[in-house]
């Protein structure tokens, strides 16, 4: 008896592996392309921003309301119930750590928080000096 629940915990362990492996595997290819920031939020106040935020492959692209556009490598993180976009910022800003950017994936909509500085979110909100920005994926 003990053998097959030993066997039933390594497939049910090796399964979850799996499922992860391939949410990160789909969220990534679903993450390609362009996405337009409609809203953000903080702390329950909303307001109307116009960022664009492009994924082409490993790297991401954001351009902010004045045109300015920095770049970042990125890799996802779905180990957890909540996922991250780990984001490494180019040489040029002169940041060395990477920043982890909760997400939300769903279609053509994308919510994406954005911890103060140092912490790292703790769920989809804009609660706790959170940012939440909304995004639709561009041209849907």
């Amino acid at each position: 008896m003990k053998i097959y629940l030993i066997i039933l915990l390594v497939v049910c362990a090796l399964s979850c592996s799996v499922s992860r492996d391939a949410a990160k595997h789909t969220d990534q290819a679903n993450l390609q392309g362009a996405w337009v920031a409609q809203s953000e939020s903080q702390n329950g106040k909303t307001w109307n921003v116009s960022y664009l935020y492009v994924f082409k492959g490993d790297k991401l692209f954001f351009t902010d309301e004045t045109g300015k556009e920095v770049t970042y490598s990125f890799r996802l993180d779905t180990t957890g119930s909540l996922r991250f976009i780990v984001v490494q910022p180019d040489e040029t800003l002169n940041i060395s750590a990477p920043v982890n950017i909760a997400y939300e994936l769903n279609g053509d909509l994308l919510k994406i928080v954005i911890a103060p500085a140092g912490l790292r979110p703790t769920e989809i909100s804009d609660k706790n000096n959170q940012e939440l920005i909304i995004c639709k994926r561009k041209g849907s």
